[in-house]
Parts: structure tokens; C-alpha cells; sequence
């Protein structure tokens, strides 16, 4: 299975917050997954940034045409299991695979 990994690109599919439905179906780059209580610089707005130590998961920063739970642009934060990746690599094995068959 392919795995998502920072610079690859995913679909969000999911969400559970009404702002973050607002991203359902779209396209983003993957920057990083970031842990709770991690700190980094957002490369959108370049500001410093802590995802809280007490959140209860790791969240991937994707960029893209999104927008966060506070109506910055640019940028959100995803659970995992709410990205399918984009990968050509995937497709790839899948095509060379029925072509042994």
C-alpha cells in the first residue's frame, strides 16, 4: 500500500468539521505530518505554529486551494485516513502488474 509522505500529493476525502468539508474533493500537496505538541514553521504564512500537545492524533499540513478551521487560505490540517494519495507510481505498478498477468 502506498504510504503518504511530505512533497506527494492526495485528494482529502473526508472531514469532520463543517470547515473542514469545505475541503472535501480537493487536490493538496502534503507538507508535513505533524505530531502533537510539534512545532513549525507554516509555509504558507510562514508564522510559527504548535499543534497542541493534548490533541489526541498526528495531523498532515497540506497546501493547496483549502482552507484552514480558522479561514486562512492555503493551508489545513487532515487526519490521515481522510487522504487518498495521488500517485502515478501507484497507477504504475498496478499497470505492470496486469501486464505480467
Amino acid at each position: 500500500m502506498y504510504q503518504l509522505k511530505p512533497g506527494g500529493l492526495a485528494m482529502i476525502i473526508g472531514a469532520r468539521t463543517a470547515a473542514g468539508r469545505m475541503n472535501i474533493g480537493k487536490s493538496v500537496e502534503l507538507f508535513g505530518l505533524c505530531q502533537p505538541g510539534e512545532r513549525f514553521i507554516n509555509p504558507v504564512n510562514g508564522v510559527e505554529t504548535q499543534l497542541p500537545p493534548g490533541s489526541a492524533r498526528a495531523l498532515w499540513l497540506v497546501t493547496g486551494d483549502v482552507t484552514a478551521f480558522d479561514r486562512q487560505h492555503g493551508f489545513a490540517f487532515v487526519r490521515a485516513e481522510y487522504l487518498l494519495p495521488l500517485n502515478n507510481q501507484h497507477h504504475k505498478r498496478e499497470e505492470d502488474a496486469l501486464q505480467r498477468v
